[in-house]
C-alpha cells in the first residue's frame, strides 16, 4: 500500500425510544444494560434489549478493543497474539450469559430477521457505530423520529472501539497513483467532496470523516429528522476522543473473523476467540511470520 486515508467509526448505541419507557436513559455503564434488559424482558416477554449477532466478529472486536483487549501485537520482529485476553474473555463471557439468560437476542446481522425486530418493536436498541444511521435510513425508513444514538455503555470508565469505518488507498506501483490520492484527499478532506458523498438519497452516509474540519461538513449536510434532529456527528467525535490507544490488526485478521465466527455460531463468544486465537497463531506460522514466544 502506497497510501492510504480512514474514516473513523466508533461504537455507540442508538435504543429506540420506547426504551425510555423503561428507564429514564438509556444505560451508561455494561452492569446497567444489563439490568435494563432485565426489565425490558420482565415487562414483554417478546420484547428484548438488543440483539448480539454471533454472525459480526468486527463488532465483537469493538467491544473487545473497548473493554481494553489487544488481540495483537508485535515483540521484536515478531507478532503476539492474544485474542482470546483477559479483557476479550470478560466481553466474550458476559454476551454468552446475557444471550443464555435470553436476555438479548442474538440474530444474524444485517438480516431480514433483524430488522423486522426492530421495526415491530421486538428490540429495543442497535449496537452500531456513526455509519449504522446511514443504513438504518435506507433500511427503516418508517422508523423516522422513533431512534437516538447515545455513547456505548462501558466497563466504568470512558471508552470505545472502532468498529468498521472505511479505508481508501493506493497499491504501490499503480498507473495513475499521484491522481488517484489526489481524488482521496479531494474526497475526504474538501468540502464538496464531503458534500457529494452525503448527495445520495436513496442511500445516506452517516459515516464520520477522519478529519475534523469535515465532521462540521458532515453535520450540516446530513439529514438529522432520523434522528428527530440530534447531532449524530458531535456525539460520534466525542466517543471518538476515547477510542482506547494501543490496538494493532493481525495479518491474518480476515482469518481470524471467520474462525470467531464458526465457532461462535457453534458454540458462543467464549469459545469463539479461542477459536481465534489458535487461527491467529498458525495463521502467522503458516504466512512465514515469526510468532513471539
Amino acid at each position: 500500500m502506497d497510501r492510504a486515508v480512514r474514516r473513523r467509526a466508533a461504537a455507540v448505541l442508538l435504543p429506540h425510544r420506547p426504551v425510555q419507557e423503561v428507564r429514564h436513559r438509556s444505560p451508561r455503564t455494561w452492569d446497567e444494560f444489563k439490568t435494563a434488559a432485565e426489565k425490558v424482558e420482565q415487562k414483554d416477554k417478546n420484547a428484548r434489549l438488543a440483539s448480539m449477532p454471533k454472525s459480526d466478529p468486527a463488532l465483537l472486536a469493538a467491544l473487545a478493543w473497548q473493554a481494553g483487549g489487544k488481540w495483537f501485537d508485535t515483540e521484536g520482529d515478531a507478532w503476539k497474539p492474544a485474542v482470546d485476553d483477559p479483557a476479550s474473555n470478560k466481553v466474550a463471557a458476559y454476551w454468552d450469559g446475557l444471550i443464555k439468560d435470553d436476555l438479548v437476542q442474538s440474530y444474524t446481522a444485517y438480516s431480514p430477521e433483524e430488522t423486522k425486530a426492530r421495526t415491530s418493536g421486538k428490540t429495543l436498541s442497535f449496537l452500531g457505530a456513526s455509519w449504522s444511521a446511514g443504513g438504518m435510513q435506507t433500511a427503516m425508513p418508517d422508523q423516522k423520529g422513533k431512534w437516538a444514538a447515545e455513547p456505548m455503555p462501558n466497563w466504568g470508565t470512558a471508552a470505545s472501539g472502532n468498529y468498521g469505518g472505511t479505508s481508501y488507498g493506493v497499491l504501490k506501483g499503480s498507473e495513475h497513483a499521484d491522481a488517484a490520492a489526489e481524488f482521496i484527499t479531494w474526497l475526504t478532506t474538501n468540502k464538496a467532496g464531503v458534500e457529494a458523498r452525503l448527495a445520495d438519497l436513496d442511500s445516506p452516509s452517516s459515516a464520520l470523516p477522519a478529519n475534523p474540519e469535515m465532521r462540521e461538513v458532515a453535520a450540516a449536510r446530513f439529514d438529522t429528522a432520523y434522528l428527530n434532529g440530534q447531532n449524530l456527528y458531535a456525539l460520534a467525535s466525542e466517543q471518538v476522543d476515547t477510542i482506547v490507544p494501543g490496538w494493532t490488526w493481525g495479518p491474518n485478521q480476515m482469518d481470524v473473523y471467520t474462525a470467531i465466527q464458526d465457532e461462535t455460531a457453534k458454540s458462543g463468544f467464549t469459545r469463539g476467540i479461542e477459536a481465534g486465537q489458535q487461527k491467529a497463531e498458525s495463521g502467522i506460522a503458516e504466512r512465514g511470520l515469526k510468532l513471539a514466544q
